[in-house]
């Protein structure tokens, strides 16, 4: 693992759950957040798995080690959420959309009531699950292409995306956004920088001995803020906001991350700190229980701080997933209660089940 990568997988985690639960100024590093996890999904991956070393035989393995890290996460917050659902006696169940929820089909259907279903951020586990089972094929018939042809190919891609996103309304962007065949852009341009990065090991090795690894953080980062202000200027680029605004500044993150690694600036240090490290590798399960988080605040935790005047009644809910806006600084009590879950499901949950499925 790359510990600068790793220390931004918790920065744009904790950017989004923020955004999400009312923090309205980290809209745009929630874009360029899920960006991020997709595009370095596929760079790790084709660092790790070179294209030579997955055959036939190893593609089996391959499928069910990755469906091993998604599938039973999923399974336990979808199960938490209905119980939750049911305690609170909200629970409407629709047969279709639990069908495609539980195995993990939802975010194929355009309709915002299916691909949103009950813990609306587990599409981002059916759009990686698709990625994942598109690896093994990409790896032996795409990476090998030679370097401009791969970028002709993602040119085109770019192009089809960016026309289709033009003339798309709000709710169709949406659907868009979560759809398995247009994130896997994000995902195979995550592949293409980590094969450019790796045919230039000799400029790698100069680069990783600089003095400059501060500079060139500082450079990454200011191309992201360069792109949150640029968008803020001008939201007619809103249409192309979700992925393809992200492309590069997320690109610079990666190069640079991969190029000091080891050898981090001052900035790569702070993200390769071990509480920042400690973050990221819970970053999954703090952005897939974000939900289940807020239900617990603003069913169980608030009404208790109400009753003994710590918080006021009309504080109760937060921006969650049920619609409201949170108000002042409550959105930051969420925070912790989504680390504590996500710690106690890692360690009690998802290591030892992860464990267990990939020995059999």
């Amino acid at each position: 693992m790359i510990r600068t990568i790793n220390g931004w997988r918790a920065v744009f985690a904790l950017m989004i759950v923020l955004f999400h639960v009312g923090a309205t100024s980290f809209e745009e590093m929630t874009w360029a957040g899920v960006t991020f996890f997709l595009m370095a999904s596929g760079f790790l991956l084709a660092m790790k798995h070179p294209f030579e070393q997955l055959d036939s035989q190893s593609y089996r393995r391959f499928a069910w080690n990755h469906a091993a890290k998604l599938f039973p996460l999923h399974w336990l917050t979808l199960a938490l959420w209905l119980i939750a659902m049911a305690v609170l006696g909200m629970l409407a169940i629709k047969p279709l959309a639990l069908c495609l929820n539980a195995t993990l089909l939802h975010s194929w259907s355009l309709s915002h009531s299916i691909y949103f279903s009950f813990n609306k951020f587990s599409w981002f586990l059916s759009t990686l699950l698709f990625c994942y089972l598109c690896y093994p094929l990409l790896a032996k018939r795409f990476t090998p292409l030679p370097t401009p042809i791969k970028l002709l190919i993602i040119a085109v891609l770019a192009i089809i995306d960016f026309i289709v996103l033009a003339g798309t309304d709000d709710y169709g962007r949406t659907a868009l956004y979560v759809f398995p065949p247009v994130r896997l852009i994000d995902f195979i341009i995550g592949m293409t920088l980590a094969d450019v990065c790796q045919d230039r090991s000799n400029k790698m090795q100069v680069l990783g001995k600089s003095p400059n690894g501060t500079d060139a953080e500082l450079i990454s980062i200011a191309i992201l803020a360069a792109t949150v202000m640029l968008f803020r200027s001008y939201p007619s680029l809103l249409p192309w906001s979700d992925a393809i605004l992200w492309w590069v500044p997320v690109a610079s993150i990666l190069v640079v991350s991969l190029f000091y690694d080891k050898r981090e600036g001052f900035i790569g240090r702070i993200l390769a700190s071990k509480p920042l490290q400690w973050l990221g590798n819970i970053s999954f399960e703090i952005f897939i229980l974000q939900g289940i988080a807020a239900l617990v605040y603003n069913y169980w935790v608030a009404p208790v701080m109400a009753h003994i005047g710590l918080q006021r009644v009309y504080d109760y809910v937060a921006a969650d997933l049920l619609g409201a806006s949170a108000p002042g600084l409550i959105v930051w009590l969420i925070l912790p209660i989504d680390i504590l879950l996500a710690w106690a499901v890692n360690r009690l949950f998802t290591k030892p089940v992860t464990r267990l499925l990939r020995r059999g």
